[in-house]
């Protein structure tokens, strides 16, 4: 290329004009090619056939470059392939992980906190932070692992050219590797963290307006709800803009960085000779390398672009991250202490409540003694449930519990819920047969031990209709049952526990009297419990024989 470079294209058109323009036309066609190619297969294609349209015209090997640029493009096409089957495969994995993960916080959690996040909620929640956590391997690490091995590869194809290459490559680097997304996420990384929160907010905001529309449009506060969200958009365009800007200008400056490299290096390669005012190439470079170089430094430069914009995803993930880890509750420590058979049941001012709007019963004072049923009886929202809920400990309470003479804190005490069984007015059916259901109760019972307590509550006679019988596949909270069948079905699964103390909630509701009759006969003799705590506005045979408390 250096002896070639010193004739010019008119006397080498003179030498040979057919020789010459027939490549040189074909050249300037792969050209026209690769520009129509250039929205299909990017630079790589319009690359080589530049290359070819000039190397032909001076007559050097131009398959090299070409041969440079189309593996590059292939190492990329694999690299992409690669990371995207290597990012579902971690996502998976973290999936998986996070799945069991966040089932031990939501065991963790406070029960009477649980409502404050429903598991819709809390899903759709978990599946935009992890859609932000997994952009952290793909658009911040991995492309610095890209920028970084192309830059090396680089500097060992300058190296073979001539060594005085690599300390324009080695500031190009540090400028494009380091410097340029440094000041980028300086200029707008809290513009990025405000705007995914904001992002989340209006999320939030948007989903409680279709909830809340009905109330909003009645009461009138329309205009105001759509006022508080139409500033949460402005302050979002405003950080948006603030971030595509420090996107921009971060690109602007790499491209910089990169014309400033190949200018550079044309200046290390070449040499300004006065006689004949015109640059060549130093001797001992070939032209072919020259061209293969230039194109690898086209090459670098679009790796090294998404680096600009990989704080953004810095901020959305480190974002994510901060909302998983607000999920995280440590396991409750338990109330030591162990509990005998409870014998005697006191409570002084005792109130339950719920914490998201602190209302409940009235605070009052009772005691219960073995072998004592209890009726609790008031108007509608006395607070009757929250107090027998409060009493079971899946509810806040205060006051003073005495426990056998001795105090003891309730609320979520896994000792003290041992020997007592309860039944909230909307027990949990889970999608299992009816038999595993019951199982819960007692994992050891035996299919006597099964019909019988299905017997007690009237469901016997039912099950043995069924074609699968105890083997019978529920469905989800026990869809395919009436109010009724659930309420006993929970209750038969209580009775197989056999525990001391039974607290009902509403246990006759949607029944007819018989079976009603049938389930006092029941919990009167061969379930009898040593203390019995009863919600009803029915009237029954337990209700007759137990003391009233009014609320």
């Amino acid at each position: 290329m250096s002896n070639l470079s010193k004739l010019s294209l008119k006397r080498l058109i003179l030498a040979n004009p057919w020789g010459i323009l027939i490549p040189v036309i074909t050249g300037i066609a792969a050209t026209l090619a690769g520009v129509a190619l250039l929205g299909i297969s990017g630079w790589f294609i319009s690359a080589a056939g530049l290359a070819t349209a000039m190397g032909v015209g001076i007559v050097f090997n131009y398959l090299t470059p070409g041969a440079i640029v189309r593996g590059m493009s292939i190492l990329r096409t694999a690299g992409r392939y690669g990371e995207q089957v290597t990012a579902h495969n971690h996502l998976l994995g973290l999936l998986r992980t996070l799945r069991l993960w966040v089932w031990d916080q939501r065991v963790a959690k406070d029960a009477a906190h649980l409502h404050q996040q429903s598991r819709g909620d809390l899903l759709q929640r978990l599946v935009s932070d992890l859609d932000q956590i997994i952009r952290w391997p793909l658009v911040v690490f991995l492309p610095w692992i890209y920028a970084l091995s192309a830059y090396l590869a680089v500097s060992v194809f300058a190296y073979f050219i001539t060594p005085v290459l690599l300390w324009p490559i080695a500031i190009a680097a540090v400028l494009q590797i380091l410097l340029v997304p440094y000041v980028c996420g300086r200029f707008a990384s809290h513009a990025v963290h405000v705007g995914q929160i904001l992002g989340v907010h209006r999320r939030s905001r948007f989903v409680s307006l279709f909830s809340a529309l009905i109330t909003l449009t009645i009461r009138g506060h329309w205009k105001e709800y759509a006022q508080r969200l139409g500033e949460l958009d402005e302050r979002q365009r405003r950080m948006e803009i603030r971030i595509q800007q420090a996107v921009s200008t971060g690109r602007l400056l790499s491209y910089g960085v990169t014309i400033l490299l190949i200018a550079s290096s044309f200046y290390l390669l070449c040499i300004y000779t006065p006689e004949t005012q015109r640059w060549t190439l130093l001797d001992g470079v070939q032209g072919t390398w020259v061209v293969g170089y230039v194109l690898s430094l086209l090459a670098v430069n679009e790796l090294v672009l998404p680096l600009v914009q990989s704080f953004v995803a810095q901020g959305q993930s480190q974002v994510g991250l901060r909302r998983l880890n607000q999920l995280h509750q440590d396991a409750q420590a338990q109330p030591e202490g162990k509990i005998e058979r409870i014998q005697q049941m006191v409570f002084k001012h005792w109130r339950g409540f719920h914490p998201s709007s602190g209302m409940g019963n009235n605070a009052i004072d009772f005691r219960v003694d073995e072998g004592e049923s209890i009726w609790l009886r008031g108007a509608s929202g006395s607070g009757k449930s929250t107090l027998l809920a409060a009493i079971a400990g899946d509810c806040l309470s205060s006051g003073e519990a005495i426990i056998n003479n001795e105090k003891c804190d309730l609320y979520s005490n896994q000792t003290y819920q041992t020997h007592i069984s309860y039944l909230p007015q909307s027990p949990h059916i889970f999608q299992q047969s009816i038999a595993a259901n019951l199982y819960l109760g007692n994992p050891n019972a035996s299919d006597e031990q099964l019909w019988d307590v299905l017997n007690a509550v009237g469901l016997a006679d039912w099950a043995k209709n069924l074609p699968n019988g105890l083997e019978t596949l529920l469905s989800s909270q026990g869809r395919n049952l009436s109010g009724g069948q659930r309420k006993r079905l929970a209750l038969a699964r209580l009775l197989l526990r056999q525990t001391p103390v039974l607290l009902l909630d509403e246990p006759f509701d949607g029944l007819d009297k018989a079976t009603i009759e049938r389930i006092c006969h029941s919990l009167q003799n061969d379930y009898k419990p040593d203390i019995l705590i009863l919600v009803s506005h029915i009237g029954s045979r337990l209700g007759d024989n137990a003391r009233v408390i009014e609320l």
